[in-house]
């Protein structure tokens, strides 16, 4: 029992510091559970700032929605929502793996008229279909890849899509040197090299999109 008291206490303790919190606050890989953000109906999310305006618009990606709705609450007076809109569909659809992946344009709309919340249209155009989102493959290093790539080939599979947290851009080598050498076992090396592409080009978590087809 003390052991587990102690460890809640050093857990409280991490939390409060300002460095953990701020990490927290911008880790792509998932949606932030403490965020304010969620769905009032159908397409409809809320959100309270600018970190819930981000997370409401990874929410419509994950779920691959083309068109949906924000209400946003201001959180001060003079809160600039145009300015903060722009900066939230770039944040994503630059800097997030998913977004950086998936997403090839947002446009919206803002209805600013006579409400307590700003009323945001969103339309969201994909590179690929509401499937292709699911069939994205989580793995914790670059050891899982070679025996994914291998399988996905001898399926004769288009393409090989896994999420990577935790990457390194010294990695990138180490990626391409697990690709060429599946695709050397399998093709010989007479074949067409196979295609390689991480998303976003920084940032330590990605997308890696290896197609094994042109």
């Amino acid at each position: 029992m003390k052991r587990v008291l102690s460890c809640l206490l050093l857990l409280g303790m991490l939390l409060t510091l300002p460095g953990c919190v701020a990490l927290l606050n911008r880790e792509y890989g998932t949606v932030q559970p403490h965020s304010s953000t969620y769905y009032e109906r159908e397409n409809l999310l809320r959100a309270e700032n600018y970190q819930d305006l981000v997370n409401s618009l990874l929410l419509l990606v994950q779920d691959g929605i083309s068109e949906g709705v924000i209400w946003l609450y201001p959180p001060e007076e003079n809160f600039d929502v145009r300015n903060a809109v722009e900066r939230a569909c770039d944040e994503v659809r630059t800097q997030t793996p998913l977004g950086a992946y998936a997403v090839e344009y947002m446009a919206y709309t803002v209805d600013e008229d006579n409400r307590n919340y700003d009323q945001i249209r969103l339309t969201i155009s994909y590179r690929g279909d509401r499937e292709s989102l699911k069939k994205i493959m989580h793995i914790t290093g670059v050891e899982a890849l070679q025996d994914l790539l291998t399988a996905a080939a001898k399926s004769e599979a288009a393409e090989l899509v896994v999420q990577m947290g935790h990457f390194d851009r010294s990695q990138q080598e180490q990626v391409r040197k697990v690709v060429s050498r599946v695709q050397m076992e399998l093709n010989g090396p007479a074949a067409e090299n196979w295609q390689v592409n991480f998303y976003p080009e920084d940032g330590s978590v990605v997308i890696i999109e290896i197609l094994l087809k042109n």
